[in-house]
């Protein structure tokens, strides 16, 4: 699973670690100090350093337990996504390092901004439609606005997902039946927060414990060459060989059937910024390699 929505998002994989990412990329959002400090204030205020304190340990201190929002005074993911705009108006919650201008994205949304400059977006092209037999009269689009999989009926019939999340019911139970489950997280994604991921892993029981015993920490070495960027430098002068080994590109930490692994310098759309690691990870879920 590719920064996934594993626990209850709002509270444990968006607000709380929400300014501790901010301090970690810094020099990405380019936050004024007044802003800085009245970010440090609402997450003290609001009990967030002291939840995120106590519960992010290796291992796990006990069962978190169940927080809900105050969303009038205290959300502070918001607070940062609205701000990042203003110094940097290309912002991508999906991939914090990319600044203007906004490249041309094939699916027509390369942030939260959809962005076309093409006459129209690749999927709702009347070729493409023809090629996978869809409708000429159905529209594509990215993301959609309703509900999928619940409350697709309005009405006093409606019905809501009111199941438990992934860590609390269904994941265990994948991992103890296959014992071989990847969970990976970019580091550059805002979207889902590498660090709320691991606070959701560590208020998950399987295989007979609590969350993970030892804080990842294991580095992954790419040492593959890459035959493409050498094909580009090695046609031109003065590059030399530049197909050599990445070197070190993220975190990997494996515990009773579940792998977990942080991607460096790669966003919510890991296999698009970083394929080597990405083909890392598949080796590893076929079973191929017992290390990334």
């Amino acid at each position: 699973m590719y920064d996934a929505c594993i626990g209850q998002w709002d509270w444990i994989q968006a607000e709380l670690p929400a300014y501790p990412f901010v301090q970690q990329h810094s020099e990405l959002f380019n936050f004024n100090t007044s802003f800085m400090g009245e970010l440090e204030s609402t997450y003290k205020e609001c009990g967030y350093q002291e939840y995120f304190e106590k519960y992010f340990t290796f291992p796990a201190s006990e069962v978190q337990p169940v927080r809900h929002m105050n969303y009038s005074d205290c959300d502070i993911y918001n607070m940062i996504y609205y701000e990042a705009f203003n110094p940097n108006p290309c912002w991508n919650p999906y991939r914090v390092s990319q600044t203007c201008p906004l490249l041309w994205d094939v699916l027509g949304f390369p942030t939260d901004l959809a962005y076309e400059p093409a006459p129209t977006t690749y999927f709702n092209r009347t070729d493409v439609k023809k090629a996978l037999h869809v409708p000429e009269s159905v529209d594509w689009s990215l993301c959609s606005s309703e509900n999928v999989f619940v409350g697709d009926n309005p009405g006093p019939e409606q019905q809501f997902d009111t199941s438990l999340n992934p860590t609390e019911s269904v994941l265990p139970r994948i991992i103890e039946a296959t014992n071989r489950v990847l969970i990976s997280n970019g580091d550059w994604d805002y979207l889902i927060i590498t660090n709320g991921t691991l606070l959701a892993i560590q208020n998950m029981t399987w295989n007979g414990e609590l969350g993970f015993q030892t804080r990842p920490a294991t580095p992954v070495n790419i040492e593959m060459p890459d035959l493409q960027w050498s094909a580009i430098f090695n046609a031109q002068d003065g590059y030399g060989d530049l197909d050599g080994p990445q070197g070190l590109m993220g975190i990997q930490h494996y515990e009773r059937g579940l792998m977990f692994a942080e991607t460096f310098q790669a966003g919510h759309r890991q296999s698009q910024d970083q394929g080597r690691l990405s083909y890392r990870h598949v080796q590893w879920m076929l079973g191929k390699i017992d290390r990334l």
